[in-house]
């Protein structure tokens, strides 16, 4: 499936807004829409934030195909650590 993803970002005190087009699971898709592209969003916004030089950012807002608000769900999203099961 494929998603239009428009995010507004704050990079220290500097606004931000990229609009771009992802395409999703169809089976993730299915299963919950507002979670398969937020997911595909927040990794969108961490590749931004590398771009950026990995300064503080703020979301502002997150929409997909302009009238799907999924602000507050991206908000939430965080990173899974893998297991830290090394001897040392």
């Amino acid at each position: 499936m494929k998603v239009h993803i428009e995010i507004h970002l704050n990079v220290e005190d500097s606004i931000s807004a990229s609009r771009a087009s992802f395409y999703v699971k169809d089976k993730g898709f299915k299963k919950d829409a507002d979670w398969a592209v937020g997911i595909v969003a927040y990794e969108w916004i961490q590749q931004r934030w590398r771009e950026f030089g990995c300064r503080k950012m703020i979301i502002h807002k997150v929409v997909w195909d302009e009238q799907h608000d999924i602000t507050e769900l991206v908000k939430q999203i965080e990173p899974i650590d893998p297991p830290d099961d090394l001897p040392f």
